[in-house]
């Protein structure tokens, strides 16, 4: 060995111990602190491809993504073959969004090395964000070829498969990949997911548990277990929340926010107002914020939204021009995020995914902002004492519903929702039954309670020559156990049909082809319900004892249809066999629904916008004083 290959070898032992330093402050969750130790390695020996490769990722996971660009490209030039150089800065395009960055690299490093399957199934991640669904498909079923027993590859083919709808197979890959790795506790989550999407809220729950007895503090199980809850017609409201108190308990605040950074926010007359979200995509979250990005008043309110999605589509674009600054939060460790966030200095966060997909609601446990609200995505309390307010209205939330949250509850004057629609539908041209009426459900089939199934199949047997066509549910096994639910109550097969998720355009189309809409409980649809009656379908709601059961009230007081308010389950059963029966009565609410829409707070944009500014302000007093 010669000397310098000797002082060489110094260096880099030098580094890899600070490299190793650097690993145990990350293990603790000192990201930054780990950082300082990866800098210190590659100043100490600038040719370690190691050093590069540590500080790439910890920047990454800062949210400093040019910097940990930058630090692997360096790697790279020193080793331009490396594999994991390839893989690494492809995962960080990833998380930025660039998923043709992500796509080249990806495939450079499997170039590298044709056996790394993290890289396979990286590249189809890539491929599915690039639009590319079938390429992302048989890139995880070659990579399951060249090694069967990669969890990590079924369990994305299998999440693939259920956004394509074949839940079948995906049940089947889901249940290798626990048999293969018990402590898999995504797998878990995957299976509760799909029982819960065919109806099945009370099969899900086993799945959740396990997923926490694998890691009690995995918030993505948590948050799947509570959304899943919202559907039980089994648990009572008190139960429901008990449950979320206990994520709660599991999840104590973490920071305050800085008295000195509070002061200055005080002195400002513009407020800043953050949003975040996993939703800014086609989504109804989108659909609803977006009234109020084009109708705030820019004099008074500064938007910042968060995303927690590197997808993009149309949505995403018209979004970010609406608001003057914009952030992606997808692929930040919770610290970087906060940080991030409490930069901005903002008056009011306001989340708008609660425990529905790709939530960070555990960022309010990093108090964020002096003021922190959950509106939109998640029709209950958050479980969390760092939630300040959920915002609602006296519809959804009566008096005596604070019982019910860890959150003070701030109500908006009409409505919580502001409705415009997503598609050009026509309205329903009249349609006499003439053949029997037809019911039709449009709601998620997550939300088909037992009891639902049961008022809907005495509403049916009232109703002689009547039929129903439920939609959205899954195709395959879902589907057969959905009818089975009906047969058991003694409904004949050929009076029910289902039918897959479908298009916007299609699924108009089938909401204008039915007589009369069904809804939901516990759990009501709320942009399905907007949609059915904008193309004039009548639809009765059923009054519950909880957010989520009762947006159907909410949404038809609000647009002045109080007659098909049900107090209770018989009320429910006569209104839906009188619209049935009484065609004159149903043909005139088809009439008219959508010009009582027009007319109505629910689609006032600048009324419900005000309103909603208003609301920002008493929130931002009432923690100032």
């Amino acid at each position: 060995m010669t000397a310098t290959d000797s002082a060489d070898a110094e260096r880099n032992a030098a580094s890899a111990g600070l490299i190793d330093a650097g690993h145990r402050l990350e293990d603790e969750g000192d990201v930054a602190g780990a950082l300082r130790n990866y800098d210190e390695a590659v100043a100490a020996s600038p040719s370690y491809v190691r050093g590069y490769l540590n500080q790439g990722n910890a920047l990454a996971r800062l949210g400093r993504t040019a910097e940990a660009v930058a630090a692997l490209q360096a790697a790279l030039r020193i080793a331009p073959d490396s594999a994991p150089c390839h893989f690494n800065l492809g995962n960080v395009h990833l998380g930025a969004g660039d998923h043709a960055a992500a796509e080249r690299e990806f495939r450079a490093a499997l170039r590298c090395d044709p056996a790394l399957a993290d890289a396979g199934i990286a590249l189809a991640n890539a491929l599915e964000s690039l639009g590319q669904p079938e390429a992302a498909e048989a890139q995880l079923r070659a990579v399951l070829a060249d090694a069967p027993g990669t969890a990590p590859a079924a369990y994305n083919l299998a999440l693939l498969l259920i956004k394509l709808d074949e839940c079948d197979e995906a049940e089947a890959l889901l249940r290798t990949c626990v048999k293969a790795d018990p402590e898999f506790l995504m797998a878990y989550v995957a299976l509760g997911d799909i029982a819960r999407n065919a109806g099945g809220s009370r099969d899900a729950e086993p799945w959740y548990r396990k997923a926490l007895a694998v890691n009690a503090k995995s918030q993505e199980a948590w948050s799947a277990l509570l959304l899943s809850i919202n559907n039980r017609d089994d648990l009572t409201a008190q139960q429901v929340l008990a449950e979320h108190l206990r994520f709660g308990e599991s999840f104590p605040v973490a920071d305050a926010f800085p008295a000195n950074a509070a002061r200055r926010i005080h002195d400002r007359t513009r407020m800043r107002i953050g949003f975040l979200s996993g939703d800014f995509v086609q989504h109804p979250v989108a659909l609803f914020l977006r009234p109020v990005l084009i109708h705030r008043d820019r004099t008074q309110f500064e938007i910042y939204c968060y995303s927690n999605n590197a997808r993009e589509d149309a949505m995403t674009r018209e979004l970010r021009s609406l608001a003057e600054h914009w952030r992606v939060v997808a692929g930040q460790d919770d610290a970087a995020a906060a940080k991030g966030i409490r930069a901005d200095e903002l008056d009011v966060l306001v989340d708008l995914s609660g425990h529905s997909t790709r939530s960070r609601v555990l960022l309010f446990n990093r108090r964020c902002a002096p003021v922190q609200a959950t509106w939109l995505g998640y029709l209950n309390t958050t479980g969390l004492d760092s939630a300040d307010f959920r915002i609602c209205d006296r519809h959804t939330d009566p008096a005596g519903a604070e019982a019910l949250h860890t959150e003070a509850l701030e109500r908006l004057p009409d409505s919580q929702w502001c409705y415009l629609p997503a598609f050009d539908a026509p309205p329903a041209p009249e349609r006499r039954a003439r053949q029997g009426v037809v019911f039709g459900s449009f709601n998620h089939a997550s939300k088909l309670s037992d009891r639902c199934i049961e008022l809907w199949c005495r509403v049916l047997r009232a109703v002689p020559g009547s039929a129903l066509r439920v939609h959205a549910v899954p195709r395959g096994n879902a589907m057969a156990a959905i009818l089975r639910r009906f047969a058991d109550r003694g409904i004949e097969r050929g009076r029910i049909a289902v039918f897959p998720r479908v298009d916007i355009a299609a699924y108009f189309a089938a909401i204008a082809s039915v007589d009369i809409a069904l809804d939901t409980f516990p759990y009501n649809g709320g942009t399905t319900t907007c949609d059915v009656l904008w193309t004039g379908v009548p639809l009765v709601a059923l009054a519950g004892d909880r957010p989520a059961a009762r947006s159907g009230v909410s949404l038809l007081a609000t647009v002045g249809a109080p007659e098909l308010i049900a107090a209770g389950d018989e009320d429910y059963v006569a209104l839906n066999v009188k619209l049935a029966t009484d065609a004159p009565w149903r043909l005139a609410l088809r009439a008219t629904f959508r010009q009582r829409m027009q007319a109505s707070p629910l689609m006032d944009a600048p009324r419900f916008v005000r309103g909603f500014e208003d609301c920002l302000r008493r929130m931002r007093d009432a923690r100032e004083t």
